[in-house]
């Protein structure tokens, strides 16, 4: 692979979601005045606050009958940008940034950087225990002699496809297929690999999130999830450590989506306006 590919920047790049979660031992859960000072640190990026609700649900045997539910709702503080595109979310255990607007890796990190600072500033966490980057992918190609699926093996490397040629001596056409792999770069870091076609969206728009929408169609999913997580010991919360540590999580994403794409789908979709 050529420095040249690393760098460059595909005007049709295919990316409709990409994520970073920092998880850290459990805080206090913000407080007004803490949420105030976060809100000031990073409005010029994020400006519009508001307060999301989580439902867990958990099951308590009874003493004397049947087991019981009950649902615990928990909320935590929400900032979006004005587009509702791009947001960051503070739970007492971790924060994560989430976009539908990716436009590049420097753009996230830069956001990540004041982020973090604000979360250092408001309210230090006591460590680092997890820090992930995912992305998703949805690649959508032109229809050919009139067929509703795509040859993706003309799009994609053939070893995502699994055995569809047992399809084909049946005279069955694959529409679906869905696996995963799990690579190992040492004791502390892995990336996962989850891949397949499937139809219409891997990511819907939420009024929470929104993204553009496409028509509905088939597509083939890349959804890369490399992430570092403490081994031995937990580390402080420190900004720079984080961010050479996204660093590292970053390199390798590249590297994994262009080894499963072919120079077609680089020339025909990727580069084109």
């Amino acid at each position: 692979m050529s420095c040249v590919r690393e760098r460059e920047i595909y005007p049709s790049a295919p990316i409709v979601l990409m994520a970073i979660e920092v998880r850290h031992p459990l805080c206090e859960p913000l407080d007004r005045k803490q949420v105030t000072d976060m809100s000031a640190r990073v409005k010029h990026l994020l400006p519009l606050p508001s307060e999301m609700n989580e439902v867990s649900v958990t099951v308590q045997a009874g003493s004397d009958g049947p087991p019981v539910q009950q649902q615990v709702v928990r909320s935590f503080p929400r900032w979006t940008s004005r587009d509702k595109r791009t947001a960051l979310s503070v739970r007492p255990d971790s924060l994560v940034i989430e976009t539908t607007n990716y436009g590049s890796y420097d753009r996230m990190r830069e956001l990540l950087d004041i982020v973090l600072l604000a979360r250092l500033a408001v309210a230090a966490p006591a460590g680092v225990e997890r820090i992930g980057l995912r992305y998703i992918d949805e690649i959508r190609v032109p229809a050919e002699n009139g067929s509703s699926v795509p040859t993706w093996e003309q799009w994609v490397d053939a070893s995502l496809l699994g055995p569809a040629h047992v399809g084909a001596e049946l005279s069955l056409v694959p529409v679906v297929n869905e696996g995963v792999f799990v690579f190992s770069g040492g004791s502390d870091h892995a990336l996962v690999l989850r891949y397949g076609a499937q139809s219409d969206y891997a990511v819907q728009s939420t009024p929470d999130l929104r993204r553009p929408l496409p028509p509905p169609g088939p597509l083939f999913k890349l959804d890369i999830d490399s992430f570092w997580q403490a081994a031995d010991e937990v580390p402080e919360f420190d900004v720079d450590l984080i961010l050479r540590q996204a660093d590292a999580l970053h390199e390798p994403v590249r590297g994994v989506f262009e080894s499963v794409i072919t120079d077609r789908l680089r020339e025909e979709v990727l580069r084109n306006d």
